[in-house]
């Protein structure tokens, strides 16, 4: 099962999330990034740094 957390990719917040599908945490990681981080559009070094960090 794919999770992530913010602070492997250096954000200084506590979001943990975990999907049964690479594609249904991208979309709980959207969300997140979204609604607190208000990043609404992710640069390709982000996505990258993201994709890095999904164990």
């Amino acid at each position: 099962m794919p999770s992530f957390k913010c602070a492997d990719i250096g954000m200084d917040c506590k979001f943990e999330t975990k999907a049964l599908t690479k594609n249904g945490l991208m979309k709980k990681i959207q969300d997140h990034a979204s609604n607190v981080h208000k990043i609404t559009s992710v640069p390709d070094d982000l996505k990258a740094k993201i994709e890095s960090a999904i164990k």
